[in-house]
């Protein structure tokens, strides 16, 4: 090849690049190993990582271990659907489609609204999706308001995305860590209808259930359904905890416009923070402005049932400043799992994992404030998750549990500086009480006034 190129050596491939950038040494790489020491050494190394799955975890905000049918690994490691690539080809692509077509069917039921997309990279980019779609639905309005209990690393992606746009971001303040409703109807008084959008998640952050349907009278949600009425109002976009679904009202239910969330739950492990999938859910009148992708049914030549890409063609995606979105791929084998998930459990099914998740935190909730210096942060109802405020530091308690073989909650300081002392703790169906009472247990002997001292 180097004679076809005429070139004497590799180094003449790269004379493009400057010498003062170049390493001008060979790689420090270890000695050539067989395949058998290769995989020892792997091993070696990922046995120094901490599992969620053998030992107990209590970390969660918005990535959750949850049982996973082992159905659900069997059929999404096959090869028609590991190594599918994008659908565009509808004549060949028939398979694909048709499980795209049914995440989205059992999308809509979850959430109680009328269309789906075919997924998302995950919430924060759905997040930011819906900012843009609710700017371009309504035409009017450059503010978005965006509550506190929004999650913090939902709200940097959406400040990323609105660097260079004229949407402005607005921060709704807490109280009781659930968002301030008065707050938000001072600021919809200040800026009238310069407001395009209120931003809530619930449960929230801090795992607490907001007053959605106080927010939804509030904007006049689900009022003028028939006449266009809505684009008169702020959109309200919620963010939701697809399992909670199973026993809290769906965002349909309290007139939500967008309603968008963060899909892992679904037969997807956490696996490091991911890959994930967003799903991303609206109301039929907003399709044509719809982000990323959506399957439709029609039927062939034939009039026999075929499914096709709806609305959002390749081309479409090429349009630069009009196109919808410059989302184009949707997670797709990620949401595979996740209409699995949904299709194996069912509603019944999808309500008993909630309410064990549900149960078993209130469990927890009761034995921890019981340790000494142990609080509550808020008093308000709670899904699967709450913070607590520890009598030290929670960085110092999560490294001291980590010691001891236990996953803690998540140190809240990592996103507000000034709840050091604070921890959120996370429980799924997965916890069992025996777990919780050895964290409780754990924890007792990590704020005796010894081991505080000697922290101190």
């Amino acid at each position: 090849m180097l004679e076809a190129l005429g070139l004497d050596s590799i180094e003449e491939l790269f004379t493009c690049i400057p010498e003062e950038i170049r390493l001008g040494r060979d790689l420090d790489l270890p000695k050539l190993a067989s395949e058998p020491e290769i995989i020892k050494e792997m091993g070696s190394m990922a046995a120094r990582n901490a599992r969620m799955d053998n030992r107990p975890s209590f970390l969660g905000a918005g990535s959750y271990l949850r049982f996973i049918p082992a159905a659900i690994d069997s059929l999404s490691s096959r090869g028609e659907f590991n190594t599918a690539y994008t659908p565009y080809q509808a004549e060949v692509s028939q398979g694909t489609l048709q499980a795209i077509m049914e995440y989205q069917t059992m999308l809509c039921q979850l959430t109680g609204m009328e269309i789906s997309n075919a997924s998302m990279y995950d919430a924060g980019t759905a997040l930011a999706e819906a900012v843009f779609m609710a700017y371009a639905v309504r035409r009017k309005g450059n503010k978005v308001l965006v509550s506190e209990a929004v999650h913090p690393e939902y709200r940097r992606v959406l400040d990323t995305y609105l660097a260079d746009h004229p949407i402005e971001a607005i921060t709704i303040g807490l109280e009781n860590d659930l968002t301030a409703l008065d707050s938000v109807a001072r600021s919809l008084e200040e800026n009238g209808d310069d407001v395009l959008a209120v931003v809530l998640q619930n449960p929230n952050f801090f795992g607490l259930i907001e007053p959605m349907e106080n927010a939804g009278s509030l904007l006049g949600c689900g009022k003028g359904k028939d006449d266009g009425a809505r684009l008169d109002r702020p959109l309200l976009i919620s963010i939701v905890d697809p399992v909670s679904l199973g026993i809290l009202k769906d965002p349909g239910a309290y007139g939500a416009d967008i309603a968008i969330g963060d899909g892992q739950q679904l037969g997807n492990p956490p696996n490091l923070g991911g890959p994930t999938f967003g799903f991303f859910t609206t109301l039929q009148e907003h399709v044509r402005k719809v982000p990323g992708r959506i399957v439709g049914e029609t039927v062939d030549s034939d009039g026999k049932r075929g499914y096709v890409l709806t609305f959002q063609t390749r081309e479409q995606h090429i349009r630069r400043e009009r196109a919808t979105s410059n989302i184009c791929t949707n997670q797709g084998l990620c949401s595979l799992r996740g209409a699995m998930y949904m299709a194996f459990l069912g509603p019944e099914g999808i309500r008993k994992v909630a309410e064990a998740s549900a149960r078993l935190a209130h469990y927890a909730h009761g034995v921890l404030t019981k340790i000494e210096g142990v609080e509550a942060t808020s008093t308000a109802a709670f899904f699967q998750e709450f913070s607590l405020r520890l009598p030290a530091g929670a960085e110092t308690v999560y490294r001291t549990l980590a010691e001891r073989d236990i996953g803690g909650g998540l140190p809240l300081g990592r996103y507000f500086p000034d709840r050091k002392d604070e921890m959120l703790f996370a429980f799924t169906e997965l916890s069992t009480k025996e777990d919780i009472d050895t964290l409780a247990s754990e924890l007792a002997l990590v704020f005796s006034k010894d081991l505080r001292e000697a922290n101190a």
